[in-house]
């Protein structure tokens, strides 16, 4: 009896338990709504849970009040109390700094935790802020140390990155990219094909590059595929383009008042006197801009199984510019597999294809007569056609007409970049593989011009037509082997390899002219005159041999010691070898008993590098006497024989070597809060020793320059990240990223004693600091017996005489800032309500100057252009003694500002650069087509920037002729299967 009662009280207690548990079940996916595999979801305070499957979907029973605790590699935890909900779904916020997180570096991977250099790491997650540009383009802003900067506009045109400071005058300061192992450009990735980006920014983690890492590596791995179901994806993005910040422009009765107040003797033609009579004015900048237009396609199938997998994507991307007949288009074939033939063999291949086409503006080849220039200083008066329909040619100062450049130029840039690769790995005892990677790359450039005869008097009379073509072929082999293993509380990771590539390049130019706009450069030999024409090829190798060996003590003490042994052959016989170490320690120090006490602290490591690097970013033969066409009567001598029409341009330099660098990185790591705050600090100093240096030789040497390793250039910096997860809840998740970088740049050395190079590069002062003369307003008539000691009169530009000898020369220049910014950032805030999400991007440069060029149309009068409005309403004249602009008035001295800091606009910027509002479907709507996921997004981009800078675009001012930026809307969805 007792017995049967038991058993009964047990019956009704697992009946009460049972009745007391719900259901409860969902999916977890990541930021893009992509179902994560293997979530781990268990009860707080218990060990009971069970992982997501393929779909990325869970179920488990479960108490009222009890707490969900969501975890997953490189996702920050998020926990979820139980109030009776029948289904919980959670999207997943990447954890930047989860120490497990592996990250690419040069021939291999490593954890976040073990890292001892400077890596910034850049996920594909963080690459959709940037919707209209390349690769590079996307980069803005998001990692410290990191500018980016955008010289021109243009549709296709490319980003320009610096890293940690400019450190070569003459040898370039781009970084090396390479993408899967190649070196490739960023142009020529798609966005949509880039599973993450690593930058190496340190001696540590930029030295296995050896010769080329003076500049900071961009390591770009490409997506590939996983195990499991078959994965497709469709990305479709377009909009419209609008141009910002037109210029407000004198109309043509402004135009003709001001060129009569300055007493210009000006003959007006007919075509101008009647659009005068008519009251007409032309809008130059309306008649060559239009609404731009943007739109890119990306598709991506993806999947495999234990033994294989694969991924194919397929990118097209296509964008019409706000200038008329300027595009941009670009298809890209992308596949990668990996397969496992057995349990020591691996083996893979990387293959892409990219074609473009470019049609541009001549805003940098011609820029004097480049289409905007042009638009902003041909005069309002002066119609598009002339009276007999023909295009206006009236310009003063051969000016060509705005319309009849982007009409009738035909400029158009066909490019194909093809690349492979093929390695195999091998793994003959535990824990040591050996790993061979062969790869080759292809690329063809075409470039077709004609200038029609009608474009104006600047341009040839007679059509001219040329074809340029070049041809690059490139190949390596890298061969490595690894051995890792831990004993008992150390650990150790030994790679070595070796390797040697070879570039080979070709060019040819052919002209012509007298061709017709039918024929163009169709056919050049209808010409009537040929030449210039050309043809070269030049070909470069370098060999290589690295090694990096790594120690871990007790997840603690890490050091890391690197050193690679380059070869090349731009360089001097007995000069080519290089060879570049770096040491490298980190102590993990949450990793101390005396830490367990700080739980709030997650993470904390110290970190130091110190090593040298090189630059190679030279041409070929360089340390060679070189040779080019002159006159009849210049004379060479080559090998015992004379020969005329041509003479020595270079010296030979049998001592031309590497540029060096020598960097020192101190840093500190950190993580609190669950890593809800994380981030770290970091200090840099960066000497350039050797400096690739085309020196000017004196006249009477008989020679214009020559390469010579001189020079020393200092760059020291602070970088500082933070990511912070501010609110993650069921429904609500908010996160912030911010980086700040600030730099300093110097000059220490020059050669031969100097303390100036032409009075552009000082020591003390950083490359392309401003040295010019200093206007200090205008003068004015109480003022007129001073001003006629300067040969001018009330009304002109006043410039301070710091000498003082009452005159104004060279000798009155002063120090009037840096060129380049002193500090740069940017900042990511991420907001997630249920199927909403907001991304705010904002991207910031400050403590340097512009020098913008068209100043010297809006801030004066000028004898052959039209100036600004503002400059017509408050230009100096007796009755109105303005202080601002001067007097239009021929022949005054400095009246357009050149050589004055009368041009120079501070560059300090804080721009809006990335305003998207998305919603991702329910999935009780999207299962009903078997899709995962399926997102819609509208933004803006560039939707405002806070400036001073008065020109076209401040981070496009790199250029005197600025292609307009473009203010973007666009729209887009984003389907997975």
């Amino acid at each position: 009896m007792k017995r049967n009662i038991l058993v009964l009280l047990m019956f009704l207690g697992s009946f009460s338990i049972a009745f007391a548990q719900n259901r409860v079940s969902g999916t977890v996916v990541d930021s893009e709504s992509n179902p994560l595999v293997g979530v781990t979801v268990i009860i707080k305070g218990t060990q009971t849970g069970v992982t997501t499957d393929v779909n990325g979907q869970y179920s488990m029973n479960i108490a009222k009040n009890d707490i969900l605790v969501y975890s997953f590699i490189g996702m920050i935890k998020q926990e979820i109390t139980y109030n009776g909900q029948g289904k919980i779904n959670v999207s997943m916020i990447p954890d930047n700094y989860d120490l497990e997180d592996v990250v690419v570096i040069g021939y291999g991977t490593s954890k976040k935790s073990d890292l001892t250099g400077s890596i910034a790491s850049v996920k594909s997650d963080d690459l959709k802020n940037t919707k209209v540009g390349l690769a590079g383009n996307a980069l803005q802003g998001m990692a410290a140390g990191v500018q980016v900067t955008q010289p021109s506009a243009k549709p296709g045109a490319d980003a320009s990155i610096v890293i940690r400071g400019k450190g070569s005058v003459n040898a370039g300061n781009s970084p090396l990219v390479i993408v899967d192992g190649i070196p490739s450009s960023l142009g020529d990735v798609a966005t949509g094909d880039i599973e993450s980006i690593e930058i190496l920014k340190d001696a540590s983690a930029a030295s296995i590059y050896g010769n080329r890492g003076s500049n900071g590596v961009i390591l770009i791995t490409t997506k590939k595929g996983s195990a499991g179901k078959t994965r497709v994806s469709f990305n479709v993005q377009g909009g419209a383009l609008n141009m910002m910040n037109k210029m407000d422009l004198m109309n043509s009765q402004q135009y003709y008042d001001l060129v009569t107040t300055s007493g210009q003797n000006y003959t007006w033609t007919t075509a101008e006197l009647l659009q005068l009579s008519r009251g007409e004015t032309t809008d130059w900048q309306n008649a060559v801009t239009q609404p731009g237009s943007f739109q890119n396609y990306n598709a991506t199938v993806s999947g495999g199984n234990e033994k294989s997998t694969h991924f194919l994507g397929l990118d097209y991307y296509d964008q019409e510019g706000v200038v008329k007949n300027s595009w941009y288009n670009r298809l890209t074939l992308r596949y990668n597999n990996d397969s496992k033939l057995n349990d020591w063999i691996n083996m893979g291949v990387r293959f892409n294809f990219m074609e473009s086409k470019i049609k541009n503006i001549n805003e940098e080849s011609d820029e004097l007569y480049g289409t905007m220039y042009s638009a902003i200083s041909s005069q309002p008066t002066a119609p598009i056609y002339d009276t007999d329909g023909e295009y206006f040619d009236g310009f003063l100062n051969t000016k060509a007409n705005p319309v009849a450049i982007v009409n009738l130029l035909d400029r158009t840039t066909q490019r194909t970049n093809m690349n492979g690769s093929f390695y195999i790995e091998f793994e003959p005892v535990e824990k040591l593989k050996i790993k061979t990677d062969n790869a080759g790359q292809m690329g063809f450039n075409v470039t077709n011009e004609y200038e029609d005869p009608r474009m104006g008097q600047h341009y040839s009379s007679e059509g001219v037509a040329s074809i340029s073509n070049s041809k690059n072929r490139y190949w390596q082999t890298e061969n490595t082997i690894t051995y890792e293993n831990s004993f008992d509380v150390h650990k150790i990771k030994v790679m070595g390899g070796a390797s040697a590539s070879k570039s080979e390049y070709q060019h040819s130019l052919a002209q012509a002219k007298g061709i017709d706009p039918i024929t163009k450069y169709y056919n050049l030999g209808g010409g009537s005159e040929y030449g210039p024409n050309n043809s070269y090829a030049s070909a470069s190798t370098l060999t290589s041999f690295y090694i990096r060996a790594n120690y871990n003590y007790k997840e603690r003490y890490l050091l890391t010691f690197t050193m690679r042994a380059d070869g090349s052959s731009k360089f001097a016989p007995g000069h080519r070898w290089g060879y570049f170490p770096s040491l490298a320690a980190a102590w993990r120090i949450t990793e101390e008993d005396f830490m367990k006490n700080f739980d709030k602290i997650d993470n904390l490591k110290l970190r130091i590098s110190a090593g040298m690097l090189g630059n190679q970013s030279i041409g070929d033969y360089r340390y060679s006497a070189l040779v080019s066409r002159g006159g009849e009567n210049n004379n060479y001598v080559l090998n015992g024989n004379l020969y005329t029409g041509a003479t020595y341009t270079s010296i030979s330099n049998p001592n031309l070597t590497w540029e060096k660098s020598s960097q020192v990185d101190i840093a500190l790591d950190y993580g609190f809060f669950k890593n809800h705050i994380a981030g770290s600090i970091e200090y840099y100093y960066k000497r350039s020793t050797d400096l690739l240096w085309s020196v000017i030789l004196p006249l009477e040497s008989g020679y214009q320059s020559s390469l010579t390793n001189v020079g020393i250039l200092d760059n020291s910096g602070i970088e500082l990240t933070i990511n912070t997860v501010n609110v993650n809840t069921y429904n609500f998740q908010w996160t912030t990223s911010f980086n700040f970088t600030y730099n300093h740049n110097n000059v220490v050395e020059l050669y031969d004693g100097k303390t100036d190079i032409n009075k552009s590069i000082f020591i003390g002062h950083s490359l392309g600091e401003y040295y010019l003369l200093e206007s200090d307003g205008i003068w004015q008539m109480n003022e007129s017996s001073e001003a006629a000691i300067y040969n001018a009169q009330p009304g002109d530009r006043k410039i301070k005489d710091l000498t003082p000898d009452n005159q104004i020369n060279s000798d009155d220049r002063t120090f009037c800032g840096q060129s380049t910014p002193k500090y740069y950032g940017g900042m990511s805030n991420t907001f997630k309500y249920k199927g909403l999400d907001l991304v705010v991007f904002i991207n910031y440069a400050g403590g340097y100057y512009i020098n913008n060029s068209m100043l010297r149309f809006f801030n004066s009068y000028n004898t052959w252009g039209n100036s600004s409005v503002d400059y017509y309403n408050n230009y100096w004249k007796e009755e109105r003694p303005s202080n601002k602009y001067p007097a239009p008035r021929i022949g005054s001295s400095y009246s357009n500002g050149d050589g004055t800091n009368a041009n120079l606009e501070d560059g300090t910027f804080i721009r809006i650069k990335n305003l998207e509002l998305g919603y991702t479907l329910p999935h009780r709507w999207t299962d009903n087509i078997k899709a995962t996921s399926i997102r819609g997004f509208i933004s803006v981009q560039n939707l405002y920037t806070f400036t001073k800078y008065s020109g076209y675009d401040v981070e496009a001012s790199q250029q005197s002729n600025t292609y307009p930026g473009a203010r973007a809307f666009i729209g887009g969805v984003s389907i997975n299967f």
